[in-house]
């Protein structure tokens, strides 16, 4: 899994991704060969309770994979005994439809943050039109302090 975590990273662009595995108490062996060689966190359950995994019932089982919007909520999950071609079109089909691939301050879509951005955040500001996109303090409006916060990230 951590290989296709660097995967979805540097073949597809997917930055803000996290593949977080879920051990159990109980069973340290297995945990600690889990993420060898890996860079995937590694959350311990509490055995018998188990809480985490309630938390994704009844989608909690071994081996599933439980994929979440950026706020927590549910969105899928897989069955992962292995992790081959299938499984992963399945989940990049998955990020196609839910992963916001905008960003913030990106006022002209162009992927740069730039003197551009600012130019269109006071041009917004001036005309009294609101873009989600250049409210870079998430206040809900658009103001000096998202030209501050934008400029510092550009310098």
């Amino acid at each position: 899994m951590s290989d296709f975590q660097t995967e979805l990273k540097s073949d597809y662009g997917y930055e803000n991704i996290v593949i977080i595995a879920v051990g159990q108490t109980n069973i340290s062996d297995f945990n600690d060969n889990f993420c060898a060689d890996s860079d995937l966190p590694l959350v311990m359950d509490e055995y018998p309770e188990l809480p985490i995994r309630e938390q994704f019932s009844p989608y909690s089982q071994d081996h599933y994979l439980v994929i979440l919007d950026y706020d927590g909520n549910y969105i899928d999950h897989i069955d992962l005994p292995n992790l081959g071609n299938a499984q992963k079109n399945y989940i990049l089909g998955i990020l196609e439809e839910n992963y916001n691939q905008s960003l913030l301050g990106d006022l002209n879509s162009d992927t740069i943050l730039n003197v551009a951005d600012i130019i269109l955040i006071i041009d917004f500001i001036l005309s009294e039109i609101y873009n989600e996109n250049g409210d870079m303090n998430f206040d809900g409006g658009l103001n000096i302090q998202d030209i501050t916060i934008l400029l510092n990230i550009i310098l």
